[in-house]
């Protein structure tokens, strides 16, 4: 029964450090997709116009 205090101390760190690099992994996706969005907005409305001084 002495090894229960790390296995609790192995799940809980793991969980915690697993959510992070999940949240961590999903914002990089987000932002990488918002940032395209943003490029291709822009390029569409660059394209036809004046050329931008």
């Amino acid at each position: 029964m002495g090894n229960m205090g790390w296995i609790e101390i192995v799940l809980f760190y793991g969980i915690a450090i697993g959510f992070g690099v999940w949240q961590f992994w999903k914002t990089d996706r987000l932002l990488k997709k918002t940032r395209a969005e943003n490029a291709a907005k822009a390029a569409a409305e660059n394209e036809g116009g004046p050329p931008a001084a």
